[in-house]
């Protein structure tokens, strides 16, 4: 039977095993502070992937309306029109006039005539299309922006810990309500479009805590099977 030491050591390894294993998942975020960093966005051709600024977290929302807060910004539109993450939660914004965050969806009747041309989300969090029609009298061609919504940001109180849901997705402590905001409106900076958030993991130092969990582990199982021979011993002494 595994000693209370020995479990936590197992612990350790485990969670510092996650933690590398999602060095290179945008939005990565890692259980333990020791090793979290800050890397810069990188370029990608996806019109529909942003990076928060650094202080910043995208708002999403699982099927049981459940909030969580995410860099990962790498999203898409799903086949019912609704904006999404990768994990496939709903991501949260401003549409209809709504001032408080709520799903974005694209309007039904372009979504189903396939008019959402050039879907795209702009650096102040606009989620947008371009509307191609023909006027049914002249036969002119005529294009038009059309915005959906734009995307929520959250930011945490100073000195906030957000609470680990798992490896791109946090949740707000107890007792703490983030401020919530639009891109660009002046308490929040633009998005990064055209990119991912290259996760908050120091690659090296995630290695190296990993090993020290692994020397750790290893130290106390030599500490137990040594004092499981010294018993025996004792036991065969006693025969």
């Amino acid at each position: 039977m595994l000693g209370a030491a020995s479990v936590e050591a197992l612990q350790r390894i485990a969670d510092r095993a996650n933690d590398v294993l999602g060095a290179y998942a945008p939005g990565g975020f890692p259980v333990r502070g020791d090793v979290r960093a800050t890397a810069p966005p990188a370029k990608v051709d996806d019109p529909l992937s942003v990076a928060a600024p650094s202080d910043a977290w995208f708002v999403t929302s699982d099927a049981a309306g459940v909030r969580a807060y995410t860099r990962a910004g790498t999203l898409h539109v799903d086949d019912a029109g609704t904006l999404r993450g990768s994990d496939g939660s709903a991501v949260l914004g401003f549409a209809n006039g709504n001032i408080l965050p709520g799903t974005i969806a694209l309007p039904e009747p372009d979504r189903t005539l396939g008019r959402c041309g050039d879907l795209r989300i702009e650096s102040d969090g606009t989620l947008a299309y371009t509307r191609a029609a023909i006027d049914p009298r002249t036969r002119e061609r005529s294009a038009e922006r059309v915005v959906v919504g734009v995307l929520a940001l959250a930011r945490f109180p100073a000195g906030t810990a957000p609470v680990h849901v798992d490896a791109t997705h946090v949740a707000a402590p107890e007792g703490v309500v983030p401020h919530v905001g639009r891109p660009g409106d002046g308490a929040f900076g633009p998005l990064t479009t055209y990119a991912r958030d290259g996760g908050s993991l120091d690659l090296d130092a995630g290695l190296a805590r990993l090993s020290e969990a692994y020397l750790t582990f290893r130290a106390l199982s030599a500490a137990n099977r040594a004092d499981l021979l010294e018993q025996k011993t004792a036991l065969d002494l006693v025969k």
